[in-house]
């Protein structure tokens, strides 16, 4: 925990004596997410499901489409940033909630869910983004006699993440559950082209194993954002639609079991950004 104070104090007191803090804009971006939840998924069991004190066994990875998952469904998110409207500091809340009435096959035991058995998942993650962007270059060239503008940042942002995840069989009778939180630190680059009323944004944010500030996340966790926006002439708002590709892996326990998880969150964003 001291370590994620130090690092954010150092984010926060290098925005506030940045030139783009000099006289900050608040943009604020909320969005409708259309994201599927998909990868795969272990976890031990019992050599006998009568005998819960007994050995434990390792078994298959289960895709997330066996549990109903890997669909596109809607959730929300916010965003806000302070800065130039390229750098500076933002701050992203985003609430995963997939519930299904899909259900799939296991080919093997998954904690007290067992091989054969049908089945389906519930997900939910609360995930908050918080980071800094420090404009490092920018130059212009013209388009069509328009100018066109290229800027390039870099920075790092802090991902928080709790997940848990709710699988049970058809019948209701067998239920397994567990949970994957942690927090990181991601050094990231930032890239915007515009053109008259059109911009677009590019985010990449690359966590390895040594920048996991606590939790059950491991390896190497990606993030991949690209925001396409359309500026309202003489206004202050902007239209705007994204992709996303976020991968995070993750080992724990879930009660008598131990569980490995790699996970992949993806799809579209479409969302308004207002500037105050």
């Amino acid at each position: 925990m001291r370590t994620l104070v130090v690092l954010l104090g150092a984010t926060l007191l290098t925005g506030c004596t940045s030139a783009v803090m000099a006289e900050p804009a608040v943009h604020v971006s909320p969005y409708l997410a259309v994201y599927q939840l998909r990868g795969k998924s272990t976890m031990t069991s019992f050599v006998d499901p009568m005998n819960t004190a007994g050995p434990v066994q390792s078994n298959p990875y289960q895709k997330m489409g066996t549990f109903g998952q890997d669909r596109f469904r809607e959730d929300v998110g916010i965003r806000a940033d302070i800065g130039d409207g390229f750098g500076g500091i933002r701050a992203d809340y985003y609430q995963l909630d997939m519930d299904t009435s899909r259900k799939g096959e296991l080919n093997g035991d998954w904690g007290n869910l067992l091989e054969d058995d049908r089945v389906s998942m519930y997900a939910n993650m609360d995930e908050l983004r918080v980071g800094y962007v420090e404009p490092i270059a920018e130059f212009t060239t013209d388009y069509r006699d328009e100018e066109m503008r290229f800027q390039f940042g870099i920075g790092g942002v802090f991902t928080s993440r709790q997940m848990t995840l709710k699988a049970v069989d058809e019948t209701f009778t067998r239920f397994q559950n567990y949970e994957l939180a942690g927090d990181t630190i991601a050094p990231t680059v930032r890239a915007r082209v515009s053109w008259m009323k059109l911009a677009l944004d590019v985010d990449y944010a690359a966590a390895p194993e040594s920048l996991v500030l606590s939790g059950d996340i491991e390896g190497l966790s990606q993030d991949i954002e690209a925001r396409l926006s359309y500026q309202l002439p003489q206004r202050d708002i902007s239209f705007f639609v994204g992709l996303r590709y976020s991968e995070f892996s993750g080992s724990g326990v879930a009660g008598n079991f131990t569980y490995d998880s790699d996970l992949v969150i993806d799809g579209m964003q479409f969302g308004v950004r207002v500037t105050f």
